[in-house]
């Protein structure tokens, strides 16, 4: 995904009032820090106990059939998160050198995910649209926002200043709302981190652009 597509697909999806339901309901589980327990379907004796981490920074534990395959806790993650366009997405883990994999959804777990258990995975976007914008579903376009932002963050998609400065100004306008000169400081920037190498510099030009973001609304609003 280009940049300047990410760019148009941040800013429009950010801006939803939807999007901002989705990040305050992340940063309530965030701060119970719960793990959610799935446990096994029917009467099966013979467990396994897989925990996958979300895209949200939260766990879901969920117990499955010994011999069970990775359909199956691929399907229970995606119900739990009543997610629809399922084919986005899918679950990663390690191996004992750290190179990451993709689980298979026809093969058994056991036979793939060789530390455990609990068997660890992380939910990730597995395949980005090549016209973002497209997406059908509020849910998709949130987890993609998340996604994108980790890869920003670990230096995984490079991002030019520019466009870095405003995205992580337009994550502010969607996690916090407009800035208030008042009552937000730009300390509050620091709390928030967008890129691997981030500068007081930066910190000054998001906080400025967070600022123009409520001037922008403002002027939509009014024409």
């Amino acid at each position: 995904m280009q940049a300047t597509t990410m760019l148009s697909f941040l800013r429009r999806t950010l801006g939803r009032r939807s999007i901002r339901k989705h990040a305050e309901k992340a940063r309530l589980r965030e701060a119970q820090r719960a793990t959610t327990h799935i446990p096994a379907a029917g009467e099966a004796k013979s467990v396994i106990t897989c925990r996958v981490s979300l895209l949200d920074g939260t766990d879901v534990s969920v117990d499955l059939p010994k011999k069970a395959k990775g359909e199956e806790l691929f399907d229970q993650i995606m119900y739990h998160l009543d997610i629809i366009e399922k084919d986005y997405f899918g679950l990663r883990f390690m191996d004992s050198a750290q190179v990451p994999h993709w689980l298979d959804v026809t093969k058994s777990i056991k036979k793939q995910v060789k530390i455990g258990p609990p068997y660890c995975l992380h939910m990730r976007v597995k395949f980005y649209s090549s016209e973002p914008n497209n997406l059908h579903e509020e849910l998709t376009r949130y987890l993609f926002v998340l996604q994108l932002k980790q890869d920003i963050l670990s230096g995984k998609l490079e991002c030019p200043f520019d466009t870095a400065v405003e995205l992580a100004a337009f994550s502010l306008q969607a996690e916090l709302g407009d800035c208030d000169p008042a009552e937000h400081a730009l300390d509050l920037v620091s709390e928030f981190r967008f890129m691997p190498e981030q500068t007081e510099a930066m910190e000054l030009a998001i906080f400025n652009t967070w600022k123009e973001c409520r001037c922008h609304r403002r002027q939509r609003l009014t024409t």
